[in-house]
């Protein structure tokens, strides 16, 4: 699978415009539209702005008259120190008399390559997993869209599943010790192709490597389906951040979305 043109289609469905304006080195101010294939993860009714780093330079989209007011501040602007502080200000103010304000800011990862083929001599983690070779102390189980409904309104899974009809939770693996979970990892459909993994652990799996081992082992569930497998996490959390760098994922992009006050 070749990630950097499913990203490059699917960003482009989510701030409309085309795929060359992902890949090229200018940066670019659309008029929000919804898009057939679009992501819908935290999607709002109104798309007042969102904002995204990709390739070292920016993409905006939103209601026009705010785009056009971006547009004339950061035509030229660099994307590779844009999320600083002092940014998130001016957007503020530049959103406050419209009645928004920013809502998060993620760095977003992608798999630093596809583990679809393997030879026939080379095991994949999950094969590795649930042969029990990887780890003997917990078993590894899998749940698929319809099982994941038995732990809807359970915070202990909050990170793991979203219970959204427009991001439906499809696939599931738990790391499960004593007969209690102590990992789950799940993924989110929040488009036709792309699918978000999010990962709750406890503190019987800190510094076990469960949290990335239940990540790769949906990682290559994901890609067996032909759907592209990605990670969002917050700024700051930096053990979310290593979770997905020792799954084999690497950072794709910067998201910037705002809301109403």
């Amino acid at each position: 699978m070749k990630y950097k043109q499913e990203l490059s289609r699917q960003l482009a469905l989510d701030y409309c415009c085309n795929a060359e304006d992902i890949l090229d080195n200018k940066n670019h101010f659309n008029v929000y539209e919804q898009r057939d294939g679009r992501r819908r993860f935290e999607e709002q009714d109104d798309c007042v702005l969102k904002v995204i780093v990709v390739n070292e330079k920016l993409i905006f989209t939103g209601k026009k008259e705010i785009v056009n007011i971006c547009k004339e501040k950061y035509e030229t602007c660099s994307g590779v120190w844009f999320m600083d502080v002092a940014r998130f200000r001016e957007l503020d103010t530049i959103l406050k008399p419209y009645g928004y304000q920013l809502k998060t800011a993620h760095p977003f990862f992608l798999p630093e390559k596809s583990e679809n083929r393997q030879s026939d001599g080379q095991k994949s983690a999950c094969q590795d997993a649930l042969s029990g070779k990887e780890n003997r102390a917990f078993e590894i189980k899998k749940y698929n869209h319809d099982e994941i409904q038995r732990f809807k309104g359970n915070e202990q899974f909050n990170e793991a599943f979203c219970f959204d009809e427009n991001s439906p939770d499809m696939l599931a693996v738990a790391a499960i010790s004593k007969g209690k979970i102590i990992g789950m990892a799940g993924a989110s459909a929040d488009s036709t192709t792309f699918w978000q993994i999010g990962i709750n652990t406890e503190k019987e799996a800190e510094g076990r490597g469960i949290a990335s081992l239940l990540v790769k082992i949906l990682k290559e569930d994901i890609e067996k389906l032909g759907k592209v497998p990605y990670y969002g996490t917050s700024m700051s959390n930096l053990v979310s951040q290593r979770v997905a760098a020792n799954a084999g994922f690497k950072p794709a992009w910067v998201e910037l979305l705002a809301e109403r006050i």
